[in-house]
């Protein structure tokens, strides 16, 4: 309500004090216009009052749900920069921690080799446990497992009779998740239909 407004209303409540409404005189009849009254001006005025409070609480709640989907939607954003924070750094390091697994792989016959490997293998582990609680896995394939495109990368169909169509005869590099997201393929071998 404008002050233009508020001043039209004291000066219809100051008329209405002073004077009271006409009697209607015979000559007149009902369906000529004649002026408002006082208390018509302020009907009308109550009418345009209340049809502008309903355009201001419908913006009013339009606010108030966009500020709440921008609060929604900013901590959505935080979670997932905490969650998926480190994809980058997870799936530049476990290419060479693939590599040093493939390294322990081996059986070299030099005990001195030998006891390197356990020293590797120890590093290995701890930066697994690390990888882990950052929310890091390898992603848990085998021999004989059906193939599945979200979480495997076949780069080969092989004829064989080791495992059934359709399923992994061989792994050539394991996979990784953080958390639910897939950061790295398993790539395997499929056996041939």
């Amino acid at each position: 309500m404008d002050k233009k407004d508020m001043d039209r209303i004291a000066e219809l409540l100051a008329s209405l004090k002073s004077t009271e409404e006409a009697p209607q005189t015979e000559g007149e009849s009902e369906n000529s216009e004649q002026p408002l009254t006082p208390i018509g001006e302020l009907e009308m005025l109550v009418q345009k009052l209340a049809g502008e409070v309903d355009i201001l609480e419908e913006k009013r709640l339009i606010a108030v749900a966009d500020s709440q989907n921008t609060v929604r939607r900013f901590q959505n954003e935080a979670t997932s920069i905490k969650k998926y924070g480190g994809e980058k750094l997870a799936s530049e390091i476990i290419g060479p921690i693939d590599t040093f697994r493939k390294v322990l792989a081996t059986s070299p016959e030099d005990p001195q080799i030998k006891n390197y490997l356990i020293g590797f293998e120890m590093i290995i582990n701890q930066i697994d446990q690390g990888l882990n609680q950052a929310g890091v896995a390898m992603i848990p394939t085998k021999i004989g497992d059906d193939f599945s495109p979200e979480l495997h990368n076949a780069i080969e169909e092989v004829q064989t009779d080791s495992v059934a169509p359709g399923k992994i005869c061989a792994i050539i590099a394991n996979g990784y998740k953080l958390h639910d997201r897939v950061i790295k393929h398993a790539t395997v071998k499929v056996a041939k239909a």
